[in-house]
C-alpha cells in the first residue's frame, strides 16, 4: 500500500496545484490535501494524518499545522483505488518553504507514509505592498 499526495489546493483562493508544486496561502486559509492509495485486504478503519512543517532529522510539526480525517477501506481481494481528502486550517507562524506529508495510522502494521513533498507551501500573514510611487502632482 503506497499513499501518495496528488494535489493541494487553497480553498480561500480556489487555486489547486499538483503535488510537488508551490502553493501560497494566508494564515486563516484552509488547504485541502488530495491523496490516493490502492488497498486490498479485510475491511479496516483508521485515520489519515496530514501535516506541514520542516523536515530535518525528523518532521517538525505543531498542533497549528496538522489535521486528521477518519478513513475506511472495504474488504477486497483485488486492489481498489481510494481517494482521500483532508483539510488543514492554516495557523501558527508564517514562513516560506514548508514541507508536507501524510500518513495512514491506526491500521494493522506500521503507519503508511506518503513521500514528503519538500518546499511546497508558503504561508503569508503580514500585509505587503509593492509599486508604491508618486504618480503625479499639481497646483490646487
Amino acid at each position: 500500500m503506497d499513499l501518495k499526495i496528488s494535489s493541494i489546493e487553497s480553498l480561500l483562493r480556489g487555486i489547486s496545484v499538483p503535488a510537488g508544486q508551490k502553493l501560497e496561502v494566508m494564515v486563516g486559509d484552509v488547504v485541502r490535501v488530495h491523496m490516493g492509495v490502492d488497498y486490498r485486504g479485510p475491511a479496516i478503519s483508521g485515520k489519515v494524518h496530514v501535516s506541514y512543517g520542516r523536515q530535518d532529522t525528523w518532521f517538525n510539526e505543531d498542533g497549528n499545522k496538522q489535521s486528521d480525517v477518519n478513513v475506511s477501506f472495504g474488504q477486497s481481494m483485488d486492489w481498489v483505488p481510494y481517494e482521500i481528502t483532508c483539510d488543514i486550517h492554516i495557523g501558527g507562524a508564517t514562513g516560506t518553504g514548508y514541507d508536507l506529508y501524510a500518513k495512514i495510522m491506526g491500521v494493522p502494521g506500521p503507519d503508511i507514509f506518503s513521500p514528503t513533498l519538500f518546499n511546497v507551501l508558503d504561508v503569508l500573514g503580514e500585509a505587503e505592498f509593492q509599486s508604491f510611487e508618486i504618480t503625479s502632482y499639481e497646483k490646487v
